[in-house]
């Protein structure tokens, strides 16, 4: 492997090179004769879609059993309809154990428990792939948002998705939900974080890496030589940085050395700011291997997600390794040691404008299943728990942040919420204080509850509606 050859980041960002975005979908009903006209006919479903225009083709490949779908359709701030393709195809569940309770075991993101111990009764699999559109701004989201769609509207009910890039099983009922829903899925559905722990577990050495992020035609994302203290928070700057990206994706590779960082949290003591580097450049340079003393020479020690962890082709893909930003040079972020500790520090993670207005979006949309919760199930400590996020403007410094609130009263239009913390930049508002807000202005929630025995966020609200028509 050449260290020195980066033109792979370069065709990834020119849109010369792509994954591919494949899922599997565990059907609970076969489809016995799938045809391009039968294919055709389920996919009638998706015209209630605002994004989706026509069926424009589907047709059968004469050297496969894929059937090739093209629809026409795209985000409502475009100004040109766009032409989506799919290929999918259907078969017998030939490999139950890659879909059994055990294969899930490390690899479940959002399964429902009785999902988990079903779904390797599928009769059939459905298989979807596509390639998403990385020109348009929202392009590979409006993508994936169509292309779950179309896998609802073809497998019908389903016990379970199989993300194949991100190596991750995903809920039926969430792509049920995720199908009817105007707003875009949520980034962080769309691929995982690796936590790989290191041999010593007191070492500084966890390597976080992201699998899925390729799909969506940006780098993959690692930090690495984390502390165990340090995991947490580190997860939580590879989200912010993967928002970031996608609403600027040119941002990732600079030819020049001295632009500007993206900043990506803040916390009491200062804001932090980082620099991503290729993974070839950052192990050819001294900036992550320990080193150990010597008498003559010194000896640098192994660390996770050296070259001894990329002997396979999948940690060997464009990635960028993430690292503090110190007075214009990187630094590993294990040296920003307790700013990066949960226990110690109270820290906020800058998401993009779009994911802001996305969660905003979705937490609006999904509103009413909080409100349908909070009436049937009052607020009981111990018990029950309502939380909301929302959006505040200063008068005096017009500085906006989006703070917790404990919810004590839902009255339509307005909330009467009790503020978590202390804000940074609202000096009018503080922490205990008791406030009349919008609704319209909640940007997030969640449900706290100990009979449910979870916590249940907007990106849940197919479980909330479950329990709620459980109970």
């Amino acid at each position: 492997m050449d260290m020195q050859d980066l033109s792979i980041y370069e065709d990834l960002k020119n849109g010369d090179y792509q994954a591919p975005s494949i899922y599997l979908a565990a059907m609970k009903t076969p489809l016995a004769n799938p045809t391009p006209a039968v294919v055709r006919e389920r996919l009638e479903k998706i015209l209630q879609r605002a994004d989706v225009d026509e069926i424009v083709a589907v047709e059968a490949d004469d050297d496969s059993d894929f059937i090739h779908i093209v629809i026409s359709g795209g985000h409502e701030d475009w100004d040109e309809t766009e032409h989506f393709i799919f290929r999918v195809r259907f078969y017998a569940n030939d490999t139950p154990e890659e879909w059994s309770y055990e294969a899930a075991e490390f690899r479940d993101r959002n399964l429902l428990e009785d999902e988990r111990i079903e779904m390797h009764r599928a009769p059939q699999i459905m298989e979807c792939e596509t390639y998403f559109d990385t020109e348009y701004e929202l392009g590979s989201q409006t993508s994936w948002a169509l292309q779950l769609a179309v896998m609802d509207a073809l497998a019908g009910e389903c016990y379970a998705l199989q993300d194949m890039v991100a190596s991750t099983f995903l809920s039926g009922m969430w792509l049920a939900e995720t199908a009817q829903t105007e707003t875009l899925p949520s980034l962080d559905l769309g691929y995982v974080i690796h936590a790989i722990t290191p041999q010593n577990p007191e070492a500084a050495d966890y390597w976080l890496h992201t699998h899925g992020l390729l799909k969506f035609g940006m780098p993959e994302l690692e930090i690495m030589r984390v502390e165990r203290s340090q995991v947490s928070a580190c997860q939580g700057i590879i989200q912010s940085v993967a928002m970031r990206l996608m609403q600027d994706p040119e941002s990732w590779y600079e030819d020049s050395d001295d632009d500007e960082p993206m900043w990506v949290v803040y916390t009491e003591e200062q804001m932090i700011a980082v620099r991503l580097i290729p993974w070839q450049t950052a192990l050819a340079s001294n900036l992550l291997a320990p080193v150990k003393k010597g008498l003559f020479r010194d000896k640098v020690l192994p660390f996770g997600g050296d070259m001894s962890d990329r002997d396979d082709d999948i940690h060997t893909e464009p990635s960028l390794v993430i690292f503090a930003d110190q007075d214009g040079k990187p630094q590993p972020l294990v040296d920003l040691g307790v700013l990066l500790d949960d226990e110690q520090t109270h820290m906020m993670l800058l998401k993009s404008d779009l994911e802001t207005a996305r969660m905003h979006a979705y937490a609006i949309e999904k509103l009413p299943l909080l409100e349908q919760c909070f009436h049937r199930f009052a607020p009981e400590e111990g018990q029950w728990g309502y939380i909301v996020k929302i959006r505040c403007e200063s008068p005096s410094t017009q500085a906006v942040e989006h703070m917790w609130f404990t919810v004590l009263e839902m009255n339509g239009d307005t909330v009467r919420v009790q503020l978590n913390n202390d804000p940074f930049e609202i000096p009018e508002m503080q922490s205990g204080e008791v406030y009349t807000l919008p609704t319209d202005s909640i940007t997030d929630w969640r449900i706290y509850s100990a009979p449910w025995q979870t916590v249940l966020a907007p990106d849940a609200a197919y479980v909330l509606r479950r329990y709620l028509t459980a109970n």
